[in-house]
């Protein structure tokens, strides 16, 4: 499996939370489309051959783009995976999910929507700066179902200014009986540079406490557990058979190949990423010609070093529900690397951040909420 990022960076309104490099600049979303399929056509060369493939359309906001200008991506995609695609995700905004929208994505080929809902709750969804309501949102994951998706994702924040239990229990019966098929659930986080950031810093709001989150935390594992998701990530949550093919990708370590600005590549032993501004990328892909094999002005690159492959392995593996495989890691880094980590890892095993299951160093899912500090003590 091999996976591929797209990022479409146009939003009509930014969301108040958001510090991911997005723009309002709609009138630059034509240009745009034949920049990202021109850099598919440069870059296809680097993933490997074989696949299948997975495809994700992340963003801003992917669903801004008119489906013809999609339907391009899509069709240059298909150009260099051989159309051997197994799961194709677009990120939507509820408020873009019109039947015939819905339709649209569907007959071009796109197999799984998620879709950033957040809340349930009108009043907060006003405040964060949202374009739909809590009515737009049910109506879309039925617009996409009607449409013909049978893997349907939703996003879910908790922690947010003014949300209660009792919010998000609501929050959480109304996910359940809509009957989707993934649930990604974050905890708000005060970006710097974010509009809520600076609210922040202005004393105009106030974020939960520590322990009202992990009591939100904790209630939402037992909430979609009771109505059969299984928690196979720290932030996600699926019916079986539906975990998110690409995501997991990221966590396994397997190769993926990021296109359009900010957007990240990896390829096992190197990190690329490149840049975060619309036109110098555009200006960029345009500039090169049919003779340079990459478009390099457009990016940065790094090596990662031997202890940057070990951290990044123990800090992948333990945010999932299968945790570090031990006899993989000492076959990948040798035994002294092994010796080091049991080392590390005997103290937190003891205190029951850590659990040993068949051979995998675990975090319980009750400890995942305060796992980053877990996981950097283990870090060379």
């Amino acid at each position: 499996m091999a996976g591929i990022y797209i990022h479409i960076p146009f939003c009509r309104k930014r969301c108040i939370y958001c510090a991911f490099y997005s723009t309002l600049k709609a009138d630059a979303m034509q240009r745009y489309t034949g920049c990202v399929c021109r850099e598919l056509e440069l870059r296809g060369h680097e993933i490997a051959d074989g696949a299948p493939y997975t495809v994700y359309f992340g963003g801003g906001t992917p669903s801004c783009l008119s489906l013809s200008q999609l339907e391009r991506i899509v069709e240059a995609t298909y150009i260099i995976t051989h159309g051997n695609v197994s799961e194709m995700t677009v990120e939507c905004n509820p408020d873009d999910l019109s039947a015939q929208y819905a339709a649209g994505l569907r007959s071009m080929g796109f197999n799984r929507i998620s879709m950033g809902i957040q809340t349930f709750n009108d009043h907060i969804l006003e405040f964060l700066g949202r374009r739909h309501d809590c009515a737009r949102a049910i109506e879309a994951v039925r617009n996409c179902r009607n449409a013909g998706f049978d893997n349907i994702s939703i996003d879910l924040m908790y922690g947010l200014p003014g949300q209660t239990l009792e919010i998000q229990r609501c929050d959480l019966e109304t996910a359940t009986r809509l009957d989707v098929q993934h649930i990604s659930s974050y905890c708000l986080s005060f970006e710097e540079g974010s509009p809520l950031w600076k609210l922040k810093q202005q004393n105009r709001v106030v974020p939960s406490d520590d322990d009202l989150c992990r009591d939100m935390y904790l209630a939402m594992c037992d909430h979609l557990h009771a109505h059969g998701f299984e928690h196979y990530e720290i932030s996600n949550f699926c019916r079986p058979g539906f975990h998110s093919r690409h995501n997991s990708s990221y966590w396994n370590g397997t190769p993926y190949l990021g296109i359009g600005p900010s957007a990240h590549s990896f390829n096992g032993k190197c990190r690329r990423w490149n840049v975060s501004d619309l036109e110098m990328y555009m200006s960029g892909i345009e500039k090169v010609s049919q003779s340079e094999p990459e478009p390099d002005s457009i990016a940065e690159s790094e090596v990662l070093t031997h202890d940057d492959t070990v951290n990044e392995n123990i800090m992948l593996s333990l945010r999932t529900v299968n945790g570090l495989d031990l006899q993989k890691h000492a076959e990948r880094f040798g035994p002294a690397e092994l010796t080091r980590l049991e080392k590390e890892a005997g103290p937190l095993l003891e205190a029951g951040f850590l659990k040993l299951s068949d051979g995998n160093l675990i975090i319980p899912e009750e400890q995942w909420f305060v796992s980053d500090g877990t996981i950097s003590s283990l870090f060379v």
